[in-house]
């Protein structure tokens, strides 16, 4: 008998769902903030400084990283094709929606592959390293995780291979969480359950109930993440009408921070260098009155040159 199917039999993991509800209550949060610039109640850039991306990416990477968990630990002795085929279409038809409302809703800026997208396509690309011995998976984790940084080729800032992630011009979007790096968490998501299934007593001790109402929030988290945003922008937007008019807060629109970004990685700099970049710019222009025209836009660069931000 192998040492994967030797352990105890565990029908989930409760700490697994209580991390996937801290994710969604960050998710609800970072979200709330986006919506709340959305209709200029604060300013927008918040979403688009250093923070808000790291914020964004520890979100999205805890999902995937428990993607990869929740796999091995699912399929540990076994394929369960059928499981699995239903689990991977109901993330996909999720993804489908998701990309079919937010292009009538908001067409120039639609999710186009977003953090669905990328769990569905994960999902069936990891399903052969289940089985694979673990010094491969880890060393497939790695290129994945480091693919961006190494590989450049024009080829990939064409629009149809966005999704790949090997792009250095940045998609206008929403929400974008390409295959590449974010393939390689899920993959070390794969690799940490397979070394604790080994050690019955750390999985016998994760098997235990935990943290109940993030557990709750965490065992639905998809229908969570596709309600959230209509419920939080329904009631953004019934508060802004029940107020009445009030003075709204200087706000730079959300294509200018992409624009910004776009332009800044197609120069060559990193993406640090560009967020950081940004982000002054449009704080600079949002503390001006009237944050229009050249004179406008070099008054905000003689600021973030004078602060060290470009």
């Amino acid at each position: 008998m192998s040492a994967v199917t030797s352990s105890p039999t565990f029908t989930r993991w409760p700490i697994l769902d209580a991390l996937r509800g801290i994710a969604v209550i960050a998710m609800i949060g970072f979200h709330l903030t986006w919506d709340l610039g959305f209709f200029q109640l604060i300013d927008y850039d918040i979403s688009f400084t250093p923070e808000g991306r790291v914020l964004s990416h520890l979100i999205a990477g805890t999902f995937l990283f428990l993607v990869g968990i929740s796999l091995a630990l699912a399929h540990r002795t076994q394929i369960e094709a059928r499981a699995f085929l239903l689990r991977f279409f109901k993330i996909a038809g999720a993804a489908a929606l998701v990309s079919l409302g937010t292009f009538f809703a908001t067409p120039e800026e639609w999710i186009f592959f977003g953090v669905l997208h990328c769990i569905a396509l994960s999902s069936l690309l990891a399903l052969p390293f289940l089985r694979a011995p673990l010094s491969l998976i880890f060393a497939f984790a790695v290129m994945a995780l480091g693919a961006p940084s190494l590989i450049t080729h024009p080829l990939f800032d064409r629009p149809d291979m966005f999704w790949l992630g090997l792009n250095k011009v940045l998609p206008r979007t929403n929400d974008y969480v390409p295959l590449l790096p974010w393939f390689g968490v899920v993959l070390t998501g794969v690799v940490t359950a397979r070394l604790i299934l080994v050690r019955d007593e750390i999985a016998a001790r994760l098997a235990r109930p935990t943290f109940k109402p993030l557990a709750r929030i965490g065992r639905h988290a998809l229908p969570i993440y596709l309600l959230h945003q209509p419920v939080l922008m329904g009631l953004v937007w019934a508060f802004v009408t029940l107020a009445g008019p009030f003075e709204k807060a200087s706000v730079i629109e959300p294509a200018f921070f992409q624009d910004c970004a776009q332009s800044c990685a197609s120069s060559g700099r990193g993406i640090e260098v560009c967020d950081r970049a940004c982000s002054c710019l449009g704080r600079a222009l949002s503390s001006m009155k009237n944050a229009i025209g050249d004179e406008a836009l070099q008054s905000a660069l003689a600021i973030c040159r004078k602060d060290g931000a470009l």
